[in-house]
C-alpha cells in the first residue's frame, strides 16, 4: 500500500514502510527498522531493527534498536531505549527518557 516520506526524511535501503505510514521531514529511518501503519512526526529516529506499528512517534522522538512500538504514543523529544517493549495503549509523555530494556506496559511513565 501507499506510504507517505516528506522532504528530507532518511530511509535505510533494507527498512520496511507499510501503507498507511507517514514519515515526517528529517525523520531517520534505521537499517532493518519495520513502520507498519504509524505516523512518525519530523525529526525523529527510528533505530535500526526496531518495529513501530500502529504508532504515533511524536516530533523529535527517538526510538532505540530493537524497540517494539505496537499501538503505542511517543512525546515529542522522548527517548525509548534500545530493546524496550511498548505495547497498545501505552503513552509516553513529551520529554520523557526510557531507560534501554525498562519494560513498560501501563500508561504511568
Amino acid at each position: 500500500g501507499a506510504y507517505l516520506v516528506l522532504n528530507g526524511a532518511e530511509i535505510a535501503s533494507d527498512a520496511v514502510l507499510t501503507g498507511g505510514s507517514a514519515i515526517g521531514r528529517r525523520a531517520q529511518i534505521g537499517a532493518g527498522a519495520l513502520v507498519e501503519g504509524s505516523v512518525v512526526f519530523d525529526d525523529a529516529q527510528i533505530a535500526n531493527g526496531a518495529r513501530v506499528i500502529g504508532s504515533i512517534i511524536g516530533a523529535g522522538a527517538t526510538v532505540g534498536a530493537d524497540c517494539l512500538i505496537d499501538g503505542a504514543v511517543i512525546g515529542d523529544g522522548a527517548s525509548i531505549g534500545a530493546g524496550n517493549e511498548l505495547l497498545a495503549g501505552v503513552r509516553i509523555w513529551p520529554g520523557v527518557h526510557l531507560a534501554p530494556g525498562a519494560l513498560r506496559f501501563s500508561s504511568d511513565a
